[in-house]
């Protein structure tokens, strides 16, 4: 059989494999897509978009025990969690569609499933379909959940968030290991789809790369609903006992339950990619890239969680076209993620980008905050719990920010913009915001910058001009 040959091949097919190779075919480059199992990748199957169906489904049940709280009569649901799962699978077969093999056929990229390894620089073998040459590769097969090496816990059996959406059954107790966000997000799911739930953490604060005061302010929250989460909490063994597992903890503790979900980390899926052939440096397990993307042999580049930096679709996306841009000219952009917003999908919502408080103080930033219980949208919505909060330097410059609410994910763009295009508090300020919204938080926050402004010589000035006017 003839050598296929092609200008790309992206070998994975999830954010940053499809978009490369998409890309490439618009450009009129003869592209590839090699993928072992379906397109889509985890934000498809395993991540973004069933994690955000089961997400919804319980923020409604939560909304339903509690709608005393709007005036009107609480009703326990009756958790059906099948049907729950039944939903999110439709919710991710709708969606499917953007991902479906033909649609990228018919953008003229060559779709191709098999798994693939390095022959050399040139040439990848892939399986059942034969030797594939390219002028350049992309790798972007993602990253896989990883597991603590717990005595005991492989043995006991445990879910991640590669199989829980394939679970059938709420179990009635359930122990997550680790609060980071898929950890804190899932535990939330499953506390208000009925489950008993308790999140052990190694560390003493949840969500360690987040704002300080944002951590402990959803701690409560979350701990109000219910869910046990204890910090500095180590497992040294599980063992299993009848039909219960028992987690034994560091000083003598333990806890039973009926399941475990552990979400401690994701580690760079390179293996059987016989990376040494290519010439292809590794950290770890992850792909070790240049600042433009481009790893140790200058014909291949890497995008996506398999480089083991920020593990976000929307940074895969941004990753792919940064490696299109320098795979066709050379050296053209470099990456900055500086300006990435990062997003923890529980309720409220905690949403991030830039410098945390702490971080920006060191750079001699000050801070700004308005609490979401003045906010008049969110009083009557009855979502007053959190809040905004903007670093700036001197000139209003927008170094960082974090939002604690609902819809904080969206209501983050604003300040992503600012940071992107140099725009400054005032700018911020000076704009008319729709009244009554969420984003008005935005806005107030901005004015207690410009408030300050007054509190310093320009305002003594300002205030005497007007006092001589008068």
């Amino acid at each position: 059989m003839k050598d296929k040959e092609y200008d790309l091949v992206a070998i994975g097919g999830g954010t940053a494999g499809l978009v490369s190779a998409a890309g490439a075919a618009y450009l009129g480059l003869r592209s590839a897509i090699i993928e072992r199992d379906a397109l889509g990748g985890d934000c498809l199957w395993t991540g973004c978009v069933p994690s955000k169906a089961l997400i919804a489904s319980a923020r409604l049940a939560h909304g339903m025990r509690n709608a005393d709280e709007l005036g009107l009569a609480a009703a326990d649901p009756q958790h059906a969690f099948a049907s729950v799962v039944e939903r999110m699978r439709a919710a991710r077969g709708v969606v499917e569609h953007h991902d479906d093999p033909e649609r990228f056929r018919a953008m003229g990229v060559d779709v191709q499933f098999g798994a693939a390894r390095f022959l050399s620089a040139t040439a990848i073998d892939v399986d059942g379909v034969g030797t594939i040459r390219s002028r350049r590769f992309v790798i972007a097969t993602g990253a896989t959940p990883t597991a603590p090496p717990i005595v005991g816990l492989a043995e006991a059996g445990y879910l991640n968030h590669h199989t829980v959406f394939e679970a059938q059954e709420l179990p009635k107790r359930i122990v997550v290991l680790g609060a980071g966000p898929i950890g804190l997000e899932m535990a939330q799911v499953f506390a208000r789809l009925g489950a008993t739930t308790t999140v052990l953490e190694m560390q003493d604060r949840i969500l360690s790369g987040e704002d300080e005061e944002a951590a402990v302010r959803l701690l409560t929250i979350l701990r109000g609903e219910g869910i046990d989460i204890r910090l500095e909490q180590r497992v040294e063994r599980v063992e299993v006992v009848g039909h219960q597992k028992h987690l034994m903890l560091h000083g003598g503790g333990r806890v039973v339950t009926d399941e475990i979900f552990v979400a401690t980390g994701r580690r760079p899926e390179t293996g059987g990619l016989d990376l040494e052939r290519a010439g292809v440096r590794t950290r770890g397990s992850a792909v070790e890239v240049d600042l433009r993307l481009r790893t140790s042999n200058p014909r291949i580049w890497a995008a996506g969680d398999v480089t083991g930096g920020l593990q976000f679709t929307h940074v895969a996306e941004y990753m792919a076209k940064t490696v299109l841009r320098n795979a066709l000219v050379p050296g053209s952009v470099r990456v900055n993620y500086s300006h990435v917003p990062r997003v923890t999908y529980t309720d409220p919502e905690l949403a991030r980008v830039g410098l945390t408080e702490e971080e920006a103080a060191l750079r001699g930033g000050r801070t700004y905050s308005y609490e979401l219980a003045d906010l008049d949208r969110a009083i009557v919505d009855g979502v007053a719990q959190g809040f905004v909060k903007i670093s700036a330097d001197r000139k209003g410059r927008v170094l960082g920010a974090s939002l604690l609410g609902v819809h904080a994910g969206e209501l983050i763009l604003p300040l992503v913009m600012a940071m992107q295009h140099g725009l400054t508090l005032s700018d911020i300020s000076s704009t008319i915001f729709p009244y009554p919204t969420l984003s008005e938080g935005i806005k107030r926050t901005s004015d207690a910058y410009q408030k300050s402004r007054l509190e310093g010589t320009g305002g003594r000035v300002l205030r005497k001009v007007i006092s001589w006017m008068k």
